[in-house]
C-alpha cells in the first residue's frame, strides 16, 4: 500500500511541476531560462556574465553559489541548489564553472564527469578525442568507490586549490565591439540564424516609441 501511495504522489508530483523548459544546450550554446507565467527566456551563454554569492550558513558553515546575468537584460538566474550544490568553497564553486563553460564549448570534449560518461560516444568532439587518447570508456563506471574515496577525492581537491583561477579569461568570454549598439548586435545576430529572447527591435527607438505610444 506505501509502494502504491508513493508512485501515486511521484505521478502526481511530475504532472504538477512538468519541465518549465530550462536547460544548457551544448549543441546551440543557448541558456534557456523558464519563467513563470512568461514564455522561457534564451539567449546564447556568452552574454551572461557569473557572479559568485557569499552564503553564511546558520550553523557556522558557508559556501558560494553562482548567479548569471543577462547582460543586455534584467533577467538572471540563481544556479544554487538547480545543478550547482550548495556548500561549495570559493575553488570548487570556480571549478563548476569552467566546467560548465567547457561544457557549453563544443570545440572541445565534455568535460571528466561520471554523469557524462555513458553520453560522450554521442558528442562529436568528444568522441574524436577519446579515440585518438584510447581513453577507457567505461574509466569512471568501472571505478571502484573506495579506490575514488582512497585517491581520487584528494586528488581532486589538491588540483582545485593550487590552480591559478581567475588568471586565465574565461573560456567563452564575448568579444564584442565596444563601439556595437545592443541593437546592431541583436541585429548581427539575427542574420546568424540565432534566436534568442531578445531582438533587435527591443532595442530600436523607432520601435520603443512606437510600443510606448500605443501603451500610453
Amino acid at each position: 500500500m506505501g509502494l502504491i501511495g508513493w508512485d501515486y504522489l511521484q505521478d502526481l508530483y511530475l504532472r504538477v511541476f512538468a519541465h518549465d523548459g530550462s536547460g544548457f544546450n551544448r549543441q546551440t550554446g543557448m541558456l534557456t531560462i523558464g519563467r513563470r507565467f512568461q514564455k522561457p527566456f534564451s539567449a546564447p551563454l556568452y552574454e551572461f556574465d557569473a557572479t559568485l554569492e557569499f552564503r553564511p550558513g546558520p550553523h557556522g558553515n558557508s559556501g558560494f553559489a553562482i548567479w548569471l546575468h543577462h547582460r543586455y537584460t534584467s533577467v538572471e538566474v540563481f544556479l544554487g541548489a538547480k545543478i550547482q550544490s550548495l556548500g561549495m568553497n570559493l575553488e570548487e564553486a570556480l571549478a563548476f564553472w569552467d566546467t560548465l563553460q567547457r561544457y557549453m564549448d563544443v570545440t572541445q570534449p565534455l568535460p571528466e564527469l561520471p554523469i557524462l560518461e555513458q553520453f560522450r560516444h554521442l558528442d562529436p568532439t568528444t568522441a574524436e578525442h577519446d579515440r585518438q587518447s584510447k581513453r577507457d570508456p567505461r574509466r569512471w563506471r568501472d571505478m571502484p568507490y573506495r579506490a575514488w574515496e582512497r585517491r581520487g577525492r584528494a586528488e581532486m581537491i589538491k588540483r582545485n586549490r593550487d590552480y591559478k583561477w581567475q588568471e586565465q579569461p574565461c573560456i567563452i568570454q564575448s568579444k564584442i565591439d565596444p563601439g556595437l549598439s545592443i541593437e546592431a548586435y541583436y541585429r548581427s545576430q539575427e542574420a546568424k540564424g540565432i534566436q534568442a529572447t531578445p531582438k533587435g527591435d527591443d532595442f530600436d527607438d523607432v520601435h520603443q516609441h512606437h510600443i510606448g505610444t500605443e501603451r500610453s
